[in-house]
């Protein structure tokens, strides 16, 4: 091999691994942008998830006050209703 192909052939190998090199590096600068956003999702969506189990429980409070029976009776005197009770009262 002459002095030339040589010199030519170590060109060559160096423009290849440096075009491989700077792929490489794009590659993994998308990724860590990639990994990024996923993570921002993920934080999202989980902060969004003890949203929604906090208004759960909130609702599932809501749901056993309105069971109880003082709080049915209230809110049908609200609306007008009449129980037997309340005419039992009023004929004596």
């Amino acid at each position: 091999m002459t002095e030339n192909k040589k010199q030519r052939l170590v060109s060559a190998a160096t423009a290849t691994s440096v075009i491989i090199l700077f792929l490489l590096v794009i590659i993994l600068v998308y990724q860590l942008v990639s990994i990024g956003v996923k993570t921002k999702a993920k934080n999202d969506l989980i902060a969004e998830r003890d949203r929604l189990i906090q208004e759960i429980e909130e609702g599932k409070e809501g749901v056993e006050l309105w069971q109880q029976e003082w709080k049915i009776e209230e809110r049908a005197r609200q609306l007008d209703y009449v129980y037997s009770k309340d005419n039992d009262n009023d004929e004596e």
